[in-house]
């Protein structure tokens, strides 16, 4: 059967690659992970196929924790998509990332006061549309606040400390830019955003057994069992 891709979608918060995916996979995913104490044992190559379309989905977890994961379809095996990166582990998950290109967040002008707020922060690309997939935070802040349609704002009752402001990426907490607030003078920032060429993404994968002879790992909303092979 001819597998249908529709879309890949980068740079949400939420999911920065979703593919939708052929229905070999299994949506939601009912299995149960195995916890790996020796990260070690993960290390290999792992395998995915469905010959009767030549649909592949490889995954390499090197040693140095450097990672590939690769799908490919078709009778010449063209990439639908690869990705080179690293790899980590979280309790019984373990993620995949790519390297994404770099990215650039410069100040917009010179700051100015706002007294209708506490402190306000406006990013936008260049073309002047607002930037997505960034958040803010500061030392002893509620917490990360992701910027909706490029903006954050505290209001003016909320009072925010002199402290030091940082931007980041929600998709890795890589941080971008950084100032310093001081609410006696400037609490409104602008800043130009000039994202990477590919976003960073985190795909997850799970053992199914001990000694890691089968993952499950997701191919956008869904996931595929892939079989451990020699190489």
């Amino acid at each position: 059967m001819q597998r249908k891709f529709e879309c890949i979608l980068r740079g949400s918060a939420s999911a920065l690659l979703t593919l939708c995916t052929p229905a070999i996979a299994q949506l939601p995913s009912n299995s149960v992970p195995v916890f790996i104490t020796d990260q070690r044992v993960l290390v290999g190559r792992y395998h995915y196929e469905e010959k009767s379309d030549n649909f592949k989905i490889d995954v390499h977890l090197n040693a140095d924790h450097t990672a590939l994961y690769r799908i490919t379809t078709g009778p010449t095996d063209s990439d639908f998509i690869k990705a080179e990166g690293f790899w980590t582990v979280e309790g019984d998950v373990i993620h995949i990332h790519n390297r994404p290109s770099p990215a650039r967040l410069d100040s917009s002008g010179s700051p100015t006061l706002d007294p209708t707020v506490a402190i306000s922060v406006i990013a936008t690309n260049a073309d002047g549309t607002p930037a997505e997939g960034l958040g803010v935070t500061w030392p002893d802040a509620s917490g990360l606040y992701a910027m909706s349609d490029g903006r954050h704002a505290n209001r003016a009752a909320e009072k925010v400390p002199r402290t030091k402001v940082s931007i980041v990426r929600l998709a890795d907490r890589t941080v971008l830019a950084t100032f310093d607030f001081d609410p006696r003078t400037a609490n409104s920032f602008r800043f130009t955003y000039h994202p990477s060429d590919v976003e960073p993404f985190d795909i997850p994968a799970i053992a199914l057994d001990s000694r890691a002879q089968t993952l499950e790992v997701e191919v956008g909303t869904a996931s595929a069992k892939l079989q451990r092979v020699a190489g």
